[in-house]
């Protein structure tokens, strides 16, 4: 058969924990990811003859290896370190929220007796440090980090295998011993992997400096971008976007003293502008979205039922801007990255490798007329978070997959430089290339959002207080010394606001992702830009003390004017009876596809009824699967009613919204799937937190391309004249677990007519 080259590239990236560059880490994950992902992922390559791998590191985790191999903390660490009985109440609160989030299949179910502490922690009603002992303290910590140890690793470290093979009672010894352990780890970590680059086993490249959407640095206000509210209309930083790559590059010729081939654009976001900064900087390649190809071509890559290409031609070359001479563009399928992050972690190991391994088959067998002599799979994704939904931390997956494409001699793994630089490797042209990134094809999770546009405008005003005293510093000084030391200030305050650049910071605020650490990321965020006026010794500005949920507690548009809509659910119709009407922006997620039902939401009201529209998500498998109950329910509180209930939908899991802590007054529901809508379901709160069924007398609801609902103000016995003491909030559910809220932290409140 024809030779097929098979290009894997495993991407390394966590961002800056750290609130003050020689400050404690807040989170543990670059520790803990090093100590199960990193080292383990780079020596499998020893139980194989032929096999090379690329991996991709951002420099911000290069420099957090750094640090922690000369001796970082975090603040997990700290408290790994200290003794049992010296914990304090703060200490034992900490523990109780931060040493118990790992995967409980495939991690807290290894240890029986960690299962126990997990579940009588889990099961709680409240808070209470009481409900360990000092010693069943010691074990929690000391396990959580066992956990988070490759069990490769024992070979390496005997006293690891002791400590594994250990149930309880661990001592501050033992868990000083996983430290010195996690470190060693560390330390080998950034010597092995330029040891095996030098061997020609792999190829390391690199990311922007501090993981920056390189395409909104040079153009924030793309038309990538769909709602513009807030972000600032002039903000430049496309000096800045130079900058991230030249310090990517510098940081990289620290580590691995030899210069980058390659740059992984931090969530695959690229535009023609940024590719030629690329090429102007002598890069030979960067990796891509299958979806930006299409995109950029006009092309679908369509699939059958089992996920194979109908024709893999297009997508399996390597490409060139015509713009761009030197700079090689690989498109890796969506496909494969999508199973390995989201499906294969829930089959059985073996059986989900030689299932990839078939697949890939699949596809040399349907290039073997391609007039093309050289063709490349790119299988190209995080390389750390999906393990954890493997059995053994993927072990098996990947050494059951390493195995069957090392003994084929019709594959070859390959260095992405070495095949780009084969005699007989030819480039595709392209013209341009769309802009977009690996999620929808556009930058949704990183602006346009209302939260995310406020984190912007932040930065943008910052980077204006700093070239404003910048020029006026470096106007008229002549004294040598105090000219080094103004330029000592303004680099550590620079550097502070490359790090606000990161991509981290907006994928986090705002919707549509959410962590546990949300609040973290928040304080980190305007931490380092408090950082920029405390390094140049000027005031602080108050605005950045205070959390943006706080100042962003409306994540829509109010309407503009009233409305009264037809209710005919044409798709088009948004254009007209619904332009004036309040938005809820609703930005799709890497999962959005799967999981979300509604895309976005418009509302408005007259002096009669309030009225919504919700635009479905079509691609929802939820849309087409018959025992599958999806529902809209909408809550309202109307100020003058006498009882007031909670909500009855189920939350999956801790992270409760703010929003549905309420009581409500009216609960008004309906279900629907791909073809069907059933009527209104309209309840009224009763006594002892019940809700009793009303009738819907006047309140009506129609679907066709969208679903669209007016609702009565008589229907929830409000009188006219006092409309506006009513307010709502909206939630997506399915079989009575809620998937979605909006919004998130204060009710919408009609407006009446003098309002507008």
């Amino acid at each position: 058969m024809k030779k097929i080259n098979i290009a894997f590239i495993w991407h390394f990236h966590q961002p800056n924990y750290q609130q003050k560059p020689d400050s404690d880490f807040l989170l543990p994950w670059v520790r803990l990811h090093a100590s199960k992902d990193y080292l383990d992922m780079l020596k499998k390559i020893d139980g194989f003859k032929n096999l090379k791998l690329n991996f991709n590191f951002s420099p911000i985790l290069l420099d957090s290896l750094d640090e922690y191999s000369r001796g970082a903390k975090d603040l997990h660490l700290r408290l790994l370190l200290k003794k049992e009985d010296d914990l304090s109440i703060e200490d034992k609160v900490y523990i109780l929220n931060n040493y118990f989030d790992l995967n409980y299949k495939n991690m807290v179910l290894k240890k029986s007796y960690y299962t126990e502490l997990y579940n009588r922690r889990a099961n709680a009603l409240k808070l209470n440090v009481d409900m360990f002992s000092p010693q069943e303290y010691s074990d929690v910590m000391a396990i959580f980090t066992l956990l988070w140890i490759d069990e490769s690793f024992k070979m390496e470290y005997p006293e690891l295998d002791e400590l594994f093979s250990k149930e309880k009672n661990y001592t501050l010894e033992d868990r000083k011993k996983l430290y010195v352990i996690q470190l060693d780890i560390i330390r080998r970590i950034l010597e092995e992997y330029k040891k095996y680059q030098d061997k020609g086993k792999i190829e390391v490249s690199v990311s922007p400096c501090y993981h920056s959407i390189l395409p909104l640095l040079i153009n924030l206000n793309n038309d990538e971008v769909r709602n513009k509210e807030n972000l600032p209309k002039d903000f430049d930083g496309t000096q800045d976007a130079k900058e991230q790559i030249r310090r990517a590059v510098e940081k990289y010729e620290k580590y691995f003293q030899r210069k980058p081939r390659g740059m992984w654009l931090s969530e695959q976001c690229v535009s023609n502008d940024t590719l030629s900064m690329l090429n102007d900087e002598g890069f030979l390649w960067t990796v891509l979205d299958e979806g930006i190809l299409s995109k950029t071509t006009g092309k679908e890559f369509i699939r059958d039922f089992e996920g194979n290409l109908e024709n893999p031609f297009d997508l399996n070359v390597n490409y060139k801007l015509k713009s761009c001479n030197s700079l090689n563009m690989l498109f890796a399928d969506s496909f494969f990255a999508n199973l390995l992050n989201f499906g294969y972690g829930s089959y059985d190991s073996k059986l989900a490798a030689n299932d990839m391994y078939e697949k890939i088959k699949t596809i040399q067998s349907k290039l073997q007329n391609s007039p093309r002599d050289n063709h490349i799979i790119t299988i190209a994704l995080d390389g750390e978070n999906c393990w954890e939904t493997y059995q053994n931390d993927g072990n098996e997956f990947l050494n059951t997959l390493y195995r069957l494409i090392d003994e084929d001699e019709s594959l070859s793994t390959v260095l992405v430089s070495d095949f780009l630089e084969t005699e007989s490797v030819k480039s595709e042209v392209l013209n341009n290339i769309e802009s977009g990134s690996w999620i929808n094809r556009n930058f949704d999770l990183w602006a346009g959002e209302p939260v995310k546009n406020v984190a912007w405008l932040y930065l943008s005003s910052v980077k204006k207080d700093f070239e404003n005293y910048k020029n006026q510093k470096l106007q008229n000084i002549d004294n040598v010394q105090d000219k080094k030391e103004i330029l000592d200030k303004l680099e550590k305050a620079y550097r502070e606001i490359l790090i606000c650049e990161g991509s981290d910071w907006y994928w986090w605020y705002g919707e549509p992702n959410e962590s546990k650490s949300d609040y973290i990321f928040d304080f980190l965020f305007r931490s380092h830009l408090i950082n920029v006026y405390e390094f140049l010794g000027i005031d602080v500005p108050e605005y950045l003390t205070l959390p943006l949920s706080v100042v962003t507690t409306k994540p829509l548009r109010n309407p503009v004017s009233l409305i009264s809509p037809s209710l005919v659910c044409d798709k088009d119709d948004i254009l007209k009876e619904w332009e004036n009407a309040g938005y809820i922006f609703i930005p799709d997620g890497p999962t959005s596809n799967i999981s979300r039902l509604v895309k976005n939401i418009h509302f408005g009201y007259d002096k009669e009824f309030i009225y919504f529209r919700f635009e479905l998500n079509k691609n929802s498998m939820k849309m087409f699967i018959e025992n599958i109950e999806n529902q809209i329910a909408i809550y309202f509180i109307n100020e003058y009613s006498s009882n007031f209930s909670s909500i009855r939908l189920v939350n999956k899991n801790d992270n409760i919204y703010p929003i549905i802590r309420n009581q409500f007054s009216h609960e008004l529901r309906f279900v629907f799937n791909s073809k069907y809508i059933s009527r209104i379901f309209l309840n009224k709160a009763g006594e002892y937190n019940l809700w009793n069924q009303v009738s819907a007398k006047k309140s009506s609801i129609a679907y066709k391309d969208v679903i669209e609902l007016k609702v009565s103000y008589e229907d929830l016995e409000l009188p006219l004249d006092y409309k506006k003491q009513i307010a709502f909030c909206i939630l997506d559910a399915t079989n009575e677990l809620i998937n979605e809220v909006y919004p998130q932290d204060v009710m919408i409140t009609v407006l009446d007519e003098n309002s507008f």
